[in-house]
């Protein structure tokens, strides 16, 4: 049986799958679902905790986590979750990558309208290089689950935690980070990478994955039509896993 590592992306929690993973596993595969450093904790606890968690810190649990497995998974990210696989990808050996509305690694252009409308008022509180980053309501609904259901959008938000601001400074001013946690090596990736995603993403513009496909040699790119960016929930999950099981099919991975 293959394994499967995934990895969620901001606010979120090993959870925020929900049936997603039920159908990974009908495609054969063994699920693993991380929650990243911090985030299963508390509210008020995330907040104090995660603020100044970096990339890299991130990066080593992923890590940790996958270098006790039998085999080499293949890892998928959702997100941050997507910058994160691909830095698991040059310190471990996985067997494929899946990006889902990947954030972008330095290098990509990221400053998209939409985008800033998300983030923006992160950015404006000053010492935001070391303060969490809360979840903010107008852009979690309207432009990261901006076609799902309303019960859907309620449901998820009231799960959600702080986010490291330290992180959004990495990858929104990597040329400032002394640590380049959002540089990738992507000449160090060889393994199949499928890139995904929606049309109608607003979080993270479908540009960036365009972009982050062009890096790699062995890249298959695919657009949903009419999705959101939240591709694990339930209005666009079937046409995830479809794209994802032809892939696992063309590439041999299962």
């Amino acid at each position: 049986m293959t394994n499967i590592v995934l990895i969620h992306g901001t606010w979120c929690d090993g959870t925020v799958w929900g049936e997603f993973v039920d159908e990974l596993e009908k495609l054969g595969l063994k699920v693993y679902t991380p929650t990243l450093r911090y985030h299963e904790l508390p509210y008020e606890e995330v907040k104090e905790k995660v603020a100044k968690v970096s990339l890299d810190e991130f990066t080593d649990d992923i890590v940790e986590l996958i270098e006790t497995l039998d085999e080499a998974p293949i890892v998928l990210g959702h997100s941050l979750g997507g910058l994160l696989a691909q830095k698991v990808a040059v310190r471990t050996k996985v067997k494929g990558l899946v990006l889902m509305g990947t954030a972008p690694a330095a290098g990509i252009f990221a400053f998209y309208p939409s985008m800033v409308i998300c983030f923006y008022k992160h950015f404006l509180r000053w010492g935001f290089w070391k303060k969490s980053m809360p979840p903010y309501k107008h852009a979690f609904y309207d432009y990261c689950m901006n076609n799902q259901d309303e019960a859907d959008k309620e449901r998820e938000f009231s799960k959600l935690v702080p986010e490291s601001g330290f992180t959004y400074f990495q990858m929104a001013l990597p040329f400032l980070d002394k640590q380049k946690g959002a540089y990738i090596d992507f000449g160090k990736v060889k393994e199949p990478v499928l890139v995904i995603t929606g049309s109608e993403d607003k979080m993270v513009h479908p540009n960036i994955a365009k972009a982050t496909a062009k890096k790699y040699k062995t890249a298959t790119l695919r657009i949903i039509e009419g999705s959101d960016h939240m591709y694990e929930a339930p209005k666009y999950r079937r046409n995830t896993i479809e794209v994802i099981e032809e892939w696992l099919q063309n590439n041999k991975l299962k």
